[in-house]
């Protein structure tokens, strides 16, 4: 009457178990991809807006810093050059600087999104290569 209840359990236990890891597998073929696109997407929003990538492109030819030299009121020759040339210098500057900073984060953006697809197809595959490992395992353990 004790083996019964022993194999009852056994046989209880093993259908937890086999209950578990389909629960698992559906799990993670399908809610987890979603997870797994919401914290993708939220990488890549972090990226853009770290680098304020947009706000840059918009502003490209801005003056640096707003570094402008102000008119004078009356005619001068003197007064006009430099407003010239101090408004193209400092916008030269600030296109200079911006572009590094776009180029920068649009290389930050492609490694981010190169390492998304890492991670999806790794996600796909390891718990395929963690079966296989344990098949392995146990056979190496048999010899």
């Amino acid at each position: 009457m004790g083996s019964f209840f022993v194999y009852a359990f056994a046989i209880l236990t093993l259908m937890l178990f086999a209950a578990i890891i389909r629960d698992y597998f559906v799990w993670h073929y399908t809610q987890a991809w979603f997870l797994l696109w919401g914290v993708w997407r939220n990488f890549m929003w972090f990226v853009i807006h770290f680098f304020s990538i947009p706000q840059l492109m918009r502003s490209w030819f801005a003056p640096f810093k707003r570094i402008t030299e102000r008119r004078g009121d009356k005619f001068d020759l003197e007064d006009l050059a430099s407003y010239v040339i101090i408004g193209f210098l400092s916008r030269i500057i600030g296109a200079l600087i911006r572009t590094v900073i776009i180029i920068i984060g649009l290389i930050t953006l492609a490694l981010t999104v190169i390492g998304g697809f890492v991670v999806y197809l790794l996600w796909a595959l390891v718990p395929f290569m963690i079966i296989g490992i344990l098949g392995m395992s146990i056979s190496l353990l048999l010899i």
